[in-house]
């Protein structure tokens, strides 16, 4: 069987969604999204997401500064802040993520995600 292939990667999915509080996922994203959910939950969270040598946090806070760095993904931005939190992972260290892409990616993009954290921030209130 090759690489990515094996039977067992929707549960490993499903399980790190759970874990996530469903974010960025669950049924209602995979129903949405059709194939592409299917692909995004298998590949994305199945096999990359669940590999050995990065808990959760970790992975979710690069996922992060990606999707910062990246701009126009605030909707991704969203649904990953909300998987950090879902961890029990403080807003000061989103926040510190962000600020770190900053002279990286740009103000423009920085200030996009800071954007959304405070959203979340504001609406956990």
């Amino acid at each position: 069987m090759a690489p990515g292939q094996d039977s067992d990667r929707r549960a490993r999915a499903l399980e790190r969604l759970a874990e996530l509080n469903d974010e960025p996922g669950g049924d209602e994203f995979i129903a949405r999204m059709g194939v592409l959910g299917d692909w995004i939950v298998d590949w994305a969270f199945g096999d990359v997401h669940t590999r050995p040598g990065l808990p959760a946090r970790e992975r979710e806070l690069i996922i992060v500064a990606v999707l910062t760095a990246l701009g126009s993904s605030d909707p991704q931005v969203r649904a990953h802040i909300r998987a950090l939190r879902a961890i029990d992972v403080p807003w000061s260290e989103i926040e510190e993520t962000i600020l770190q892409t900053t002279p990286y990616a740009g103000i423009p993009r920085a200030v996009n995600a800071m954007k959304v954290l405070r959203e979340e921030q504001e609406a956990d209130q």
